[in-house]
């Protein structure tokens, strides 16, 4: 069963000829962590703003929990979760965690020792309950992170959209972060995910999409799409920048090679032996490492991979 399905869905804004995003059809399972990956302008944030009912599609349609996002937007907001990705857009500055949280308990029927218990549970976990009484401009940007993270399910939605969730947290906030995401995801939420953060992702995610200008170059089972992969070495080949372009152009013209980043160059290969002998007249060798979702999204992206 899918929480999310969207159906064509298609966006330009006004004075662009450019779409935002092109056909969007994609299916997300009930309980699940659903990971958007794609570059700054790709469209992640365009779809996330439209499945939560924030912006119209120019045409197409999508189901949020059952709902329609065109003929029951109310609906489809009374049952879920927003993280903005700018989080401290719907946060007001010069009020306290705890009358921030209060007043939108209060917009959603949360209210009295329910809203109590529910606040202080959820700041105690992610250990900013000290903090319940500070106003939200003083704290620092993962403390804030946090509380707008708490604000999106603070009613208990069942369907969860995340954009850039860990974004300019610290490595220990950031890991905290993703526990807790995992921890909603054993509570059978359904969560939808933007993130650029391949560990996280990678961590988190049981299905990706890979988007591009707009359009989906690869979805599915995480394990399917880097199993895919699993048969190719990457290498990092380091060299004088110089080089780079002359050993790049050795390897697309005499290996299977792919290329996945010019500088510093990036190679997915299954014939480790022949690259070595075509950089053997440069000053460099190559480092070898386990195959990440990294490597697999940077060869998505560069055109190695297509459904």
């Amino acid at each position: 069963m899918y929480s999310i399905e969207t159906e064509n869905l298609t966006k330009t804004y006004p004075g662009s000829s450019d779409y935002a995003i092109t056909d969007l059809s994609i299916c997300c399972k009930q309980g699940s962590i659903y990971s958007f990956l794609g570059e700054n302008g790709a469209g992640k944030t365009t779809t996330v703003k439209i499945l939560c009912t924030v912006l119209l599609p120019s045409s197409g349609d999508a189901l949020v929990g059952g709902y329609s996002i065109l003929k029951e937007p109310e609906k489809v907001r009374d049952i879920i979760g927003y993280l903005p990705q700018k989080s401290n857009v719907s946060i007001f500055f010069d009020w306290t965690v705890w009358e921030n949280l209060k007043f939108f308990c209060a917009m959603n029927g949360v209210t009295g020792n329910h809203f109590k218990r529910k606040a202080s549970s959820l700041l105690k976990e992610n250990d900013i309950y000290h903090k319940r009484h500070d106003l939200f401009r003083n704290l620092s940007g993962g403390m804030q992170q946090k509380v707008a993270l708490i604000r999106s399910i603070i009613h208990d939605p069942q369907i969860l959209f995340l954009d850039e969730p860990t974004a300019g947290l610290d490595v220990h906030s950031k890991l905290q972060m993703m526990s807790f995401i995992k921890d909603l995801k054993k509570e059978g939420r359904t969560i939808f995910l933007t993130t650029h953060d391949m560990q996280v992702a990678e961590y988190l995610s049981d299905d990706i999409a890979v988007i591009k200008e707009g359009k989906i170059l690869k979805e599915g089972p995480l394990n399917n799409i880097m199993g895919e992969c699993r048969h190719l070495q990457p290498l990092e080949i380091p060299c004088k920048r110089e080089d780079a372009e002359e050993i790049l152009v050795l390897i697309r013209d005499n290996s299977k090679s792919y290329i996945i980043n010019q500088y510093p160059l990036r190679v997915l290969t299954d014939d480790i032996n022949s690259i070595s002998s075509l950089i053997e007249k440069f000053d460099s060798s190559v480092i070898k490492r386990e195959i990440s979702l990294e490597d697999v999204y940077l060869m998505v992206y560069s055109g190695g991979v297509h459904d």
